[in-house]
């Protein structure tokens, strides 16, 4: 068997490890098809300073789904400068070294793999064009050549350089704050900082500039003003009413289509079954508890937090059904939840460690961090920017972008992948997806061509399938979508019955 990778990212390293597990005693070719020079770190993971950690405990972070323990026995291990790193349910490690449990894992992997019989390929070249061919699939490469194969999966990653206010080009814009210690070296210590954005990119990017002993104001904005969330502590509790078997019994019934108000009472009852008052449901809902005051209020909530916490398990809940009643909302319901709810989600399912809401609350009460909401526009002043939010203008020195369009907003891939996702639209492989990215069989990850067929040979990992399953972020994801993918590619069918890996997607 013949297996095309189209990308080398942390997406890419995820498949690997999932297809060494079900494919490892197969005669199989693997061709990695990666432009950058370096494998398996993508973008989230490269080197950058300790302060910028992981925010999941190490078993939501495992490459190995049956084995919860993979990455922090790796961690353990004595690092280059003798000292084992910390990763507990209040501790992270820094990114780079998760970056490094990456590529150790992966080369390990491959050198074994290789030693049972397989063909491992690297061509740091990209990929300009797919195609079907037949029961086989067509890879074009910018230097002319092409790769024919049983199976190509494009893991081309998360599109970048969002810029809302069209401030591209200006000198004091930056327009993605990563790797921080490069990418915000050259802001003044005495600089007033807009960051737009209020997620985990965002925090990041106040961290990078508290590293860099930045004295001046810091001003995170956006529409709600809504933080990341404060991570709670680990508990027992599980879902007992919205759960992947509920969902897909209601989905195989006779009854009408499912709506959101249905998915919505299901979580509500799921989280007053695991003890939570309609106060508490109604205060982390409510788009007008926000900033600094929220933050403050979820630090003091999680020390209350007892063996079954009713807001972990209702997100775990949501986490581990979106991919069963995302795709079966109608598109009215999946435009609302997008006004309404998404940047809740992205706060609930991306939250922050303890330790770092702690430092921003202290940032916060020393008067140099502000939290900004109704954000309206920015525009550049003859000496910097100047800042709209409801009706009220502030100036900014320095404007650094840390937000991320919702899907529906976003292009369908990387810049450096647009050409391949375009020749997949004209030669008829692949649609687009109206909430995003490409349209894939919720199922398997294969493509939907023209009149809605699958592809049997082309499939999609990562950001690209974001409109069919919204949620795709994070490494527990990604692995579980990849041991989707190798199931498929393994036995040809669907994997829509697989049970979720609780250990591995529980919040």
């Amino acid at each position: 068997m013949r297996i095309c990778l189209v990308g080398g990212g942390t997406a890419a390293a995820c498949l690997v490890m999932a297809l060494a597990r079900a494919l490892g005693s197969r005669d199989v070719d693997l061709v990695i098809v990666e432009p950058s020079d370096r494998l398996w770190r993508g973008s989230a993971y490269r080197m950058d300073r300790d302060e910028i950690v992981v925010n999941a405990p190490a078993s939501m972070m495992t490459l190995v789904p049956d084995d919860p323990g993979h990455a922090q026995r790796w961690l353990a291990r004595e690092d280059g400068n003798g000292a084992p790193r910390p990763w507990t349910q209040e501790v992270f490690p820094p990114r780079h070294a998760y970056g490094r449990y990456l590529e150790e894992s992966l080369s390990q992997t491959l050198e074994g793999l290789t030693a049972a019989g397989w063909r491992v390929t690297w061509l740091r070249r990209r990929a300009v064009s797919a195609a079907s061919d037949g029961d086989k699939a067509v890879v074009g490469l910018d230097d002319g050549g092409s790769i024919r194969c049983d199976h190509a999966v494009l893991c081309v990653g998360n599109p970048s350089g969002y810029d809302p206010y069209e401030l591209a080009g200006h000198p004091s814009y930056i327009p993605r704050p990563y790797p921080v210690a490069s990418a915000l070296g050259s802001v003044h210590p005495s600089a007033s900082v807009a960051v737009i954005g209020c997620g985990l990119t965002a925090v990041d990017t106040v961290l990078g500039l508290r590293a860099q002993r930045h004295q001046g104001r810091i001003t995170l904005l956006s529409r709600h003003g809504i933080l990341a969330a404060v991570r709670r502590p680990r508990q027992a509790g599980r879902p007992a009413v919205l759960t992947p078997q509920a969902v897909r019994k209601r989905l195989e019934s006779p009854s009408p289509p499912l709506r959101w108000e249905e998915v919505a009472a299901l979580a509500r009852e799921e989280a007053l079954l695991a003890g939570a008052t309609p106060g508490q449901i109604a205060a982390e809902l409510s788009i007008a508890d926000w900033g600094v005051r929220r933050l403050r209020r979820q630090l003091a909530d999680r020390a209350h937090v007892q063996d079954i916490d009713w807001l972990q398990v209702t997100t775990w809940a949501l986490i581990t059904t979106v991919h069963d009643w995302w795709p079966a909302l109608a598109p009215s319901d999946r435009r609302r939840f997008f006004r309404r709810y998404h940047r809740l989600w992205a706060s609930f399912t991306s939250p922050m460690p303890a330790a770092t809401a702690r430092t921003l609350l202290e940032m916060a009460d020393s008067g140099q961090l502000h939290i900004l909401r109704g954000l309206e526009d920015v525009t550049s002043a003859d000496q910097g920017f100047v800042v709209r939010a409801h009706d009220r203008a502030m100036r900014a020195d320095v404007v650094i972008c840390a937000a991320t369009a919702a899907s529906a907003a976003r292009p369908a891939a990387p810049a450096g992948a647009q050409e391949l996702t375009d020749s997949l639209i004209r030669n008829g492989s692949a649609q687009h997806h109206p909430d995003g990215g490409l349209r894939v069989e919720p199922e398997t990850g294969r493509l939907l061509g023209q009149g809605g067929r699958p592809q049997q040979s082309l499939l999609a990992l990562g950001h690209l399938t974001s409109g069919t399953h919204y949620y795709i972020s994070g490494i527990p994801m990604l692995v579980w979508r990849s041991e989707a993918i190798a199931k498929t590619l393994t036995t040809g069918t669907p994997t829509s019955a697989a049970p979720t890996p609780p250990n591995l997607l529980a919040p």
